[in-house]
């Protein structure tokens, strides 16, 4: 039966070849998509290094000359000494468990600013987290060897600077070299000065899609008091247990409690809203990706049936001589099954070839900025299932239909 099937796929070469080239077309842009969604899953399903839950973001808005409540000549300790007392006052409150002033800093933020640093010949730049000592807290912060936020954030009062443990290896903590760095030793480029270094810290994740997570962290005491009037970043963590109505709570006070000097609470923002805001745009190209897919497949389904469904035709006599002859309907379909998996199983190592020049040139999703063929291989093996499946469903029903000719019926012209 095999030599007689490929006897019979050489005779048709001409048709079999545009099927194979179809193959090869479909194969490459499936495994396109496979590989993005297998990149976004890959980063999301990975540990984001901070807790949202239960976090909100306050703004401050600070009033201008033209305000009747404006106090004019406030100094720049005045402003910082006003800054301090509304950031007290809200720890003060028996709702907050922890409140930090930032800039450039908390998670799903479109802003960021870099940080250069130098160990031994190795320079390296990640993320620069500049904030007050509860940051930590406030998102749980944890270091490398399980200690606790409120550990990290006693480090942050003492002056210190704390980096991920994957700031010199760039691609997430799989060499722990921050772990190994005698303290003292790390030179910062911003001052071209050595400064001391704290506890390594487990990477954190720009945002649920985004694998960037080195980062550098320190507190204004580390950088000059005068960071405090710079940073826009006004966060809190709420106790699960009193997280209720707390955005109206604090609004209802703006006026009165969160009033001081010329600063006075503007907004109140839930994480949960900042994140869907700010990953909107890759929940959006997920779902077209879905849509893409699935539109693919329908498309492949309906030509594999269509193109099945002419050959097949075509062969109803085939199939009519074949029964007569004592042939079954289940080795009549693996017959058929089995010549399009053969053209599926030729197309595909082509179709790797290209999926692997793509991925070798970063013509992919991007992950991790390295070539890994444990993935290349992964989204191919999808691809070539999803086909498969496509190809075995668009033989059966034009197949399952000629088997139900009666031979006589379909020799009758003969």
């Amino acid at each position: 039966m095999k030599k007689k099937l490929i006897r019979q796929m050489l005779n048709e070469w001409r048709s079999n070849v545009w099927i194979v080239i179809e193959f090869i077309i479909v194969s490459v842009v499936l495994w396109y998509i496979s590989d993005y969604l297998f990149a976004q899953y890959s980063i999301s399903a990975e540990p984001k290094g901070f807790d949202t839950e239960h976090c909100y973001l306050l703004t401050l808005q600070e009033l201008t000359d033209k305000s009747p409540e404006y106090i004019a000549d406030r100094t720049p300790e005045q402003m910082a000494e006003d800054r301090y007392e509304i950031l007290n006052r809200l720890k003060r409150r028996p709702e907050v468990e922890a409140a930090s002033y930032s800039q450039n800093s908390y998670p799903y933020n479109s802003s960021n600013s870099g940080l250069s640093a130098k160990y031994d010949s190795i320079w390296a730049q990640g993320l620069r987290r500049i904030a007050t000592s509860e940051f930590p807290i406030v998102f749980r912060y944890e270091g490398i060897n399980g200690e606790t936020p409120e550990q990290i954030a006693k480090e942050l009062e003492d002056g210190k600077i704390l980096f991920s443990d994957n700031f010199f290896t760039y691609r997430r903590s799989d060499a722990k070299l921050v772990q190994d760095i005698e303290k003292g030793t790390i030179a910062v480029e911003r001052d071209s000065m050595f400064v001391e270094t704290g506890t390594p810290l487990k990477p954190v994740r720009y945002s649920d899609f985004s694998p960037w997570s080195s980062f550098g962290l320190f507190t204004e005491k580390a950088a000059g008091s005068s960071f405090i009037l710079w940073m826009d970043e006004l966060c809190i963590r709420v106790r699960p247990d009193m997280d209720k109505d707390i955005i109206n709570s604090l609004m209802s006070e703006a006026q009165t409690q969160f009033h001081v000097g010329n600063y006075i609470l503007n907004n109140v923002q839930s994480f949960d809203d900042i994140r869907q805001a700010y990953q909107q745009g890759d929940y959006d190209q997920q779902r077209n990706y879905y849509v893409g897919m699935g539109f693919m497949l329908l498309n492949i389904f309906l030509g594999l049936l269509g193109t099945f469904w002419f050959r097949t035709q075509q062969r109803v006599q085939e199939i009519a001589l074949r029964k007569v002859n004592g042939a079954t309907n289940s080795s009549v379909f693996a017959r058929l099954v089995s010549e399009g998996l053969i053209l599926l199983v030729i197309a595909t190592p082509i179709a790797f070839v290209i999926d692997a020049l793509l991925a070798k040139y970063e013509l992919n999703t991007w992950l991790y900025g390295y070539f890994v063929w444990k993935n290349l291989v992964i989204n191919a093996l999808i691809a070539f299932a999803l086909m498969a499946i496509m190809v075995v469903a668009g033989i059966f029903f034009p197949a399952n239909r000629a088997m139900k000719i009666q031979p006589a019926e379909a020799l009758k012209d003969e």
